[in-house]
Protein backbone atom coordinates (compact mmCIF):
# COMPACT_ATOMS: atom_id res chain seq x y z
CA UNK A 1 0.00 0.00 0.00
CA UNK A 2 2.91 2.28 0.72
CA UNK A 3 4.74 1.48 -2.35
CA UNK A 4 1.89 2.17 -4.01
CA UNK A 5 1.08 5.33 -2.95
CA UNK A 6 4.86 7.10 -3.42
CA UNK A 7 4.75 5.62 -6.93
CA UNK A 8 1.46 7.30 -7.68
CA UNK A 9 3.21 10.62 -5.74
CA UNK A 10 6.08 10.08 -7.71
CA UNK A 11 4.33 10.04 -11.19
CA UNK A 12 2.72 13.39 -9.57
CA UNK A 13 5.40 15.01 -9.30
CA UNK A 14 6.80 14.36 -12.70
CA UNK A 15 6.13 17.63 -14.14
CA UNK A 16 7.94 16.89 -17.61
CA UNK A 17 5.53 14.48 -18.98
CA UNK A 18 3.51 16.34 -21.62
CA UNK A 19 5.98 19.12 -22.14
CA UNK A 20 7.39 17.89 -25.22
CA UNK A 21 4.11 16.89 -26.76
CA UNK A 22 2.39 18.79 -29.97
CA UNK A 23 -0.19 21.03 -28.70
CA UNK A 24 -1.80 24.48 -28.11
CA UNK A 25 0.12 25.16 -24.83
CA UNK A 26 3.42 23.41 -25.69
CA UNK A 27 3.81 26.32 -28.86
CA UNK A 28 2.83 28.91 -26.40
CA UNK A 29 5.78 31.08 -25.57
CA UNK A 30 6.86 29.89 -22.04
CA UNK A 31 6.93 33.70 -20.47
CA UNK A 32 3.59 34.44 -22.32
CA UNK A 33 1.53 31.11 -20.72
CA UNK A 34 3.12 32.04 -17.04
CA UNK A 35 1.55 35.86 -17.54
CA UNK A 36 -1.71 34.21 -18.90
CA UNK A 37 -2.38 31.58 -16.12
CA UNK A 38 -1.06 34.03 -14.02
CA UNK A 39 -4.05 36.12 -15.25
CA UNK A 40 -5.94 33.28 -15.11
CA UNK A 41 -5.60 32.78 -11.32
CA UNK A 42 -6.24 36.43 -10.57
CA UNK A 43 -9.52 35.71 -11.98
CA UNK A 44 -10.25 33.01 -9.75
CA UNK A 45 -8.95 35.13 -6.96
CA UNK A 46 -11.37 38.30 -7.53
CA UNK A 47 -14.43 35.75 -8.41
CA UNK A 48 -17.24 35.68 -5.59
CA UNK A 49 -19.35 33.88 -7.26
CA UNK A 50 -19.65 30.14 -8.64
CA UNK A 51 -20.11 30.80 -12.23
CA UNK A 52 -17.20 32.85 -13.34
CA UNK A 53 -15.28 30.41 -11.79
CA UNK A 54 -17.11 27.61 -13.71
CA UNK A 55 -16.25 29.13 -17.00
CA UNK A 56 -12.53 30.01 -16.08
CA UNK A 57 -12.32 25.71 -15.28
CA UNK A 58 -14.58 24.89 -18.33
CA UNK A 59 -11.10 26.97 -20.29
CA UNK A 60 -8.53 25.37 -18.40
CA UNK A 61 -10.13 21.99 -19.32
CA UNK A 62 -10.10 23.02 -22.70
CA UNK A 63 -7.06 23.99 -23.27
CA UNK A 64 -5.88 20.92 -20.94
CA UNK A 65 -7.86 19.35 -24.07
CA UNK A 66 -6.19 21.13 -26.71
CA UNK A 67 -3.12 20.63 -25.42
CA UNK A 68 -2.90 16.82 -25.32
CA UNK A 69 -3.17 16.03 -21.72
CA UNK A 70 -5.22 13.49 -20.40
CA UNK A 71 -8.50 15.09 -18.64
CA UNK A 72 -8.44 11.85 -16.48
CA UNK A 73 -5.17 12.26 -15.11
CA UNK A 74 -4.93 15.94 -14.73
CA UNK A 75 -8.70 16.00 -12.88
CA UNK A 76 -6.75 13.44 -10.39
CA UNK A 77 -3.28 15.27 -10.46
CA UNK A 78 -5.67 18.87 -9.30
CA UNK A 79 -8.07 17.03 -7.14
CA UNK A 80 -5.86 15.48 -4.78
CA UNK A 81 -4.68 17.04 -1.42
CA UNK A 82 -4.76 20.53 -1.41
CA UNK A 83 -8.61 20.70 -3.19
CA UNK A 84 -9.39 18.14 -0.38
CA UNK A 85 -7.93 19.74 2.55
CA UNK A 86 -9.57 23.39 1.08
CA UNK A 87 -12.86 21.92 1.04
CA UNK A 88 -12.29 20.58 4.90
CA UNK A 89 -10.94 24.09 6.19
CA UNK A 90 -13.62 25.78 3.96
CA UNK A 91 -16.24 23.51 5.64
CA UNK A 92 -17.17 25.86 8.88
CA UNK A 93 -18.38 28.42 7.01
CA UNK A 94 -21.48 26.44 6.17
CA UNK A 95 -22.76 26.34 9.83
CA UNK A 96 -21.64 29.94 11.00
CA UNK A 97 -22.92 32.01 7.93
CA UNK A 98 -26.05 33.01 8.49
CA UNK A 99 -28.76 32.63 6.33
CA UNK A 100 -31.83 30.46 4.85
CA UNK A 101 -31.73 26.86 6.96
CA UNK A 102 -31.08 23.72 5.23
CA UNK A 103 -32.02 21.39 8.31
CA UNK A 104 -31.73 21.58 11.49
CA UNK A 105 -29.30 19.24 13.86
CA UNK A 106 -29.56 18.33 16.89
CA UNK A 107 -26.30 17.19 18.90
CA UNK A 108 -27.44 16.47 22.80
CA UNK A 109 -27.54 20.54 24.11
CA UNK A 110 -26.49 21.78 20.55
CA UNK A 111 -28.01 22.92 17.49
CA UNK A 112 -26.31 22.98 14.15
CA UNK A 113 -28.25 24.37 11.29
CA UNK A 114 -26.36 24.93 8.22
CA UNK A 115 -27.34 27.54 5.62
CA UNK A 116 -27.29 27.83 1.97
CA UNK A 117 -25.44 30.91 2.20
CA UNK A 118 -22.69 29.21 4.12
CA UNK A 119 -22.78 26.28 1.92
CA UNK A 120 -22.36 28.76 -1.62
CA UNK A 121 -19.63 30.60 0.58
CA UNK A 122 -17.10 27.20 1.12
CA UNK A 123 -18.02 26.19 -2.36
CA UNK A 124 -17.03 28.85 -3.49
CA UNK A 125 -13.59 29.13 -1.99
CA UNK A 126 -13.09 25.16 -2.45
CA UNK A 127 -13.73 26.30 -6.09
CA UNK A 128 -11.51 29.12 -6.18
CA UNK A 129 -8.68 27.00 -4.90
CA UNK A 130 -9.53 23.95 -7.07
CA UNK A 131 -9.07 26.76 -9.85
CA UNK A 132 -5.61 28.14 -8.86
CA UNK A 133 -4.15 24.95 -8.85
CA UNK A 134 -5.48 23.70 -12.08
CA UNK A 135 -3.90 27.05 -13.48
CA UNK A 136 -0.54 25.94 -12.08
CA UNK A 137 -0.82 21.95 -13.13
CA UNK A 138 -1.59 22.69 -16.35
CA UNK A 139 1.19 25.16 -16.55
CA UNK A 140 3.92 23.07 -15.03
CA UNK A 141 2.50 19.88 -17.40
CA UNK A 142 3.15 22.24 -20.38
CA UNK A 143 6.21 23.77 -20.12
CA UNK A 144 9.78 22.32 -19.26
CA UNK A 145 11.05 23.13 -15.84
CA UNK A 146 14.15 24.73 -17.54
CA UNK A 147 11.85 27.21 -19.67
CA UNK A 148 9.75 28.24 -16.33
CA UNK A 149 12.92 29.19 -14.66
CA UNK A 150 14.00 31.30 -17.73
CA UNK A 151 10.39 32.61 -17.56
CA UNK A 152 10.71 33.56 -13.64
CA UNK A 153 14.15 35.47 -14.37
CA UNK A 154 12.47 37.05 -17.42
CA UNK A 155 9.91 38.21 -14.71
CA UNK A 156 12.44 39.57 -12.66
CA UNK A 157 11.86 37.37 -9.75
CA UNK A 158 14.51 37.56 -6.93
CA UNK A 159 17.47 35.35 -7.59
CA UNK A 160 17.09 33.65 -4.15
CA UNK A 161 13.81 32.12 -5.03
CA UNK A 162 14.32 31.27 -8.68
CA UNK A 163 17.58 29.14 -6.75
CA UNK A 164 15.24 27.90 -4.09
CA UNK A 165 12.56 26.74 -6.64
CA UNK A 166 15.66 24.43 -8.45
CA UNK A 167 16.64 22.92 -5.21
CA UNK A 168 13.70 22.07 -3.93
CA UNK A 169 11.91 20.92 -7.17
CA UNK A 170 15.02 18.28 -7.89
CA UNK A 171 15.17 17.27 -4.42
CA UNK A 172 11.78 16.31 -3.57
CA UNK A 173 11.65 14.37 -6.49
CA UNK A 174 14.64 13.04 -5.16
CA UNK A 175 13.60 12.06 -1.73
CA UNK A 176 9.95 10.45 -3.18
CA UNK A 177 12.29 8.48 -5.08
CA UNK A 178 14.74 7.42 -2.45
CA UNK A 179 11.53 6.39 -0.38
CA UNK A 180 9.76 4.15 -2.98
CA UNK A 181 13.30 2.85 -3.24
CA UNK A 182 13.26 1.86 0.18
CA UNK A 183 10.00 0.51 0.29
CA UNK A 184 10.26 -1.79 -2.55
CA UNK A 185 13.39 -3.33 -1.14
CA UNK A 186 11.62 -3.82 2.00
CA UNK A 187 8.66 -5.34 0.22
CA UNK A 188 11.16 -8.02 -2.10
CA UNK A 189 12.93 -9.19 1.11
CA UNK A 190 9.75 -9.90 2.54
CA UNK A 191 8.43 -13.45 1.92
CA UNK A 192 5.31 -13.39 4.02
CA UNK A 193 2.62 -10.60 5.22
CA UNK A 194 4.00 -9.00 8.19
CA UNK A 195 2.27 -8.67 11.42
CA UNK A 196 0.87 -4.84 11.80
CA UNK A 197 2.87 -4.17 14.54
CA UNK A 198 5.73 -5.75 13.04
CA UNK A 199 4.82 -3.50 9.79
CA UNK A 200 4.72 -0.14 11.84
CA UNK A 201 8.34 -0.86 13.09
CA UNK A 202 9.62 -1.46 9.94
CA UNK A 203 7.80 1.28 8.74
CA UNK A 204 9.21 3.90 11.67
CA UNK A 205 13.21 2.31 11.59
CA UNK A 206 12.60 3.12 7.53
CA UNK A 207 11.20 6.92 8.10
CA UNK A 208 14.63 7.41 10.54
CA UNK A 209 16.86 5.87 7.99
CA UNK A 210 15.55 8.16 5.32
CA UNK A 211 15.76 10.95 7.46
CA UNK A 212 19.62 10.14 7.71
CA UNK A 213 19.54 9.65 4.30
CA UNK A 214 17.65 13.50 3.76
CA UNK A 215 20.03 14.93 5.77
CA UNK A 216 22.94 13.80 3.94
CA UNK A 217 21.88 14.22 0.59
CA UNK A 218 20.76 17.91 1.26
CA UNK A 219 24.26 19.67 0.60
CA UNK A 220 25.36 16.90 -2.14
CA UNK A 221 22.51 17.61 -4.17
CA UNK A 222 23.02 21.39 -4.08
CA UNK A 223 26.76 20.96 -4.60
CA UNK A 224 26.64 18.23 -7.59
CA UNK A 225 23.52 20.92 -9.30
CA UNK A 226 26.33 23.71 -8.86
CA UNK A 227 28.51 21.28 -11.09
CA UNK A 228 26.46 20.49 -13.42
CA UNK A 229 26.06 24.47 -14.27
CA UNK A 230 23.12 25.62 -12.40
CA UNK A 231 22.76 29.25 -13.08
CA UNK A 232 18.99 30.48 -13.25
CA UNK A 233 20.46 33.23 -14.91
CA UNK A 234 18.65 33.29 -18.14
CA UNK A 235 20.98 34.41 -21.84
CA UNK A 236 18.71 37.14 -24.43
CA UNK A 237 18.96 33.72 -26.16
CA UNK A 238 17.61 31.29 -24.16
CA UNK A 239 14.09 31.98 -25.20
CA UNK A 240 12.21 32.79 -28.08
CA UNK A 241 10.76 36.05 -29.01
CA UNK A 242 6.70 36.27 -29.04
CA UNK A 243 4.90 35.45 -31.89
CA UNK A 244 1.48 36.93 -33.06
CA UNK A 245 0.06 33.34 -31.63
CA UNK A 246 1.86 34.37 -28.31
CA UNK A 247 0.19 37.86 -28.56
CA UNK A 248 -3.47 36.38 -29.01
CA UNK A 249 -3.17 33.96 -26.41
CA UNK A 250 -2.18 37.04 -24.08
CA UNK A 251 -4.71 39.14 -25.22
CA UNK A 252 -7.24 36.44 -24.68
CA UNK A 253 -6.20 35.84 -20.99
CA UNK A 254 -6.11 39.23 -20.36
CA UNK A 255 -9.65 39.61 -21.91
CA UNK A 256 -10.83 36.87 -19.56
CA UNK A 257 -9.68 39.45 -16.46
CA UNK A 258 -11.37 42.15 -17.51
CA UNK A 259 -14.20 40.42 -17.90
CA UNK A 260 -14.43 38.35 -14.80
CA UNK A 261 -13.03 41.85 -12.88
CA UNK A 262 -16.19 43.56 -14.02
CA UNK A 263 -18.60 41.13 -13.62
CA UNK A 264 -17.47 38.40 -10.71
CA UNK A 265 -17.33 41.03 -8.03
CA UNK A 266 -20.35 41.89 -8.46
CA UNK A 267 -21.76 38.59 -6.32
CA UNK A 268 -22.10 38.38 -2.62
CA UNK A 269 -19.36 39.20 -0.54
CA UNK A 270 -17.53 36.31 0.94
CA UNK A 271 -14.25 34.35 1.29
Amino acid sequence: MIDDFLRVFRDLMYLERYAGEVGVLQRVNPLAKVISLFLMILSAVVSKTLYPLAAIFGVLILLCWMSKISIRYFLKRVTLFIPLFAAAIASPLIFVTPGTSLATIMLGPLTIQPTVEGLMKAATFTFRIWVCVASLNLLVLTTRFSQLILSMDRLKLPRVFIVLTVVTYRYIYLFINEAYRMVLARDSRTVRREPRLQSLRSLANMLGVLLVRAYERGERVYLAMLARGLTPKARPSDMAKFRIGDWLFLTGSLGIFIIILATGLEGSSGW
